[in-house]
């Protein structure tokens, strides 16, 4: 009612006159340029509320979809290995033929057979579906950390494309199934999710500092200088014990930036898979480009440089220089067995 009631407002001319000196200043102000003037602050006014909430809602809602995920995947891969250990369970009891069984007992086994069987079809069904559910719920977990379908699809490709170092020697699981599709989508589900799961074991699995507090989170925040609105791309960690940042995982030195604006003294990090890791606002950089570090190897000391008001560690995850929640890349990647 308010917005209608200044949208419709009847506006009348202003003038002021002033006089100085002897002399008459004209100052005019017409109806239309004050409901033009009006209008447009109350358009302005409106749209940063919608995106406002847009941005709280979006965080919001990644944040519920990461705590929906967690439980979802553990839970699947909880009743996968439940239905794997009952499928090596039939498959370890083998039938054993005599000469001398009676008709009763061939009887006997032959029933005991099927229905073996029927219940390994019924696992392997069951577990196929478990199977969809984690690979969709890691899927998910990427998506809502900030990753697009584009990207995604390139690490499923590259993930495809690489030879593990892998052999041995095992016995083929058959069923009595005359088309063999259940064991088809069972071998597909199986491989779709192995290929996500490698994608999560090159990811970061640890913070760069231990014992941190962190102070501000992945998402939409006030910034503490300018008291903007902003996007805050990556974790602040203010150090308690360890005053070091540490490499998250192994990689190469793929930049060193020393600034007193912006990230201040930086540190960004190459890992496989194009993931890189940016450690900023560092007190003194020990580091050079081109160097290769191990996991939790000192990239330098955290400090206050650069746009920052108190001692602290902005760190980043990008894939495909696109920025992702630490948080929930962290997490997830850590339950990924």
């Amino acid at each position: 009612m308010l917005v209608r009631e200044v949208w419709n407002y009847n506006f009348q001319d202003f003038r002021l006159i002033l006089e100085q000196s002897e002399e008459l200043h004209y100052f005019h102000f017409s109806a239309k340029a004050q409901r033009f003037l009006v209008r447009g602050l109350l358009i302005a006014g409106i749209s940063l509320i919608l995106v406002i909430t847009a941005l709280v809602l979006h965080s919001g809602i990644a944040a519920w979809r990461y705590n929906v995920l967690e439980t979802s995947k553990l839970e699947a891969d909880k009743k996968r290995q439940e239905a794997l250990s009952a499928i090596a369970a039939l498959s370890d009891k083998n039938v054993a033929l005599l000469d001398n069984n009676s008709h009763d007992e061939l009887l006997k086994v032959a029933e005991d057979y099927r229905e073996r069987m029927n219940k390994m079809q019924i696992l392997v069904n069951f577990s196929s579906h478990e199977l969809k559910l984690a690979t969709h719920a890691l899927e998910e977990g990427l998506k809502a950390s900030g990753l697009n379908s584009s990207i995604m699809q390139k690490l499923k490709a590259r993930v495809a494309s690489a030879k593990t170092s892998m052999g041995g020697n095992s016995d083929e699981i058959t069923l009595n199934d005359a088309n063999g599709q259940l064991l088809a989508d069972y071998k597909s589900n199986l491989a779709q999710l192995e290929r996500l799961k490698r994608i999560y074991q090159s990811l970061p699995t640890k913070h760069p500092t231990a014992k941190a507090i962190t102070t501000s989170k992945y998402g939409v925040r006030v910034h503490p200088i300018t008291n903007k609105l902003t996007l805050h791309e990556g974790l602040d960690f203010v150090p308690t014990i360890d005053q070091s940042a540490r490499a998250v995982i192994s990689g190469v030195v793929e930049k060193v930036e020393r600034a007193s604006t912006g990230y201040g003294n930086m540190v960004v990090l190459l890992h496989p898979d194009s993931v890189r890791t940016i450690y900023a606002h560092l007190e003194n950089i020990q580091v050079q480009p081109g160097q290769h570090v191990d996991e939790d190897q000192v990239l330098g000391k955290i400090g206050n440089t650069g746009f920052s008001t108190g001692t602290h560690l902005h760190y980043e995850i990008s894939i495909d220089n696109v920025k992702v929640n630490p948080s929930i890349i962290t997490a997830l990647a850590k339950n990924v067995q």
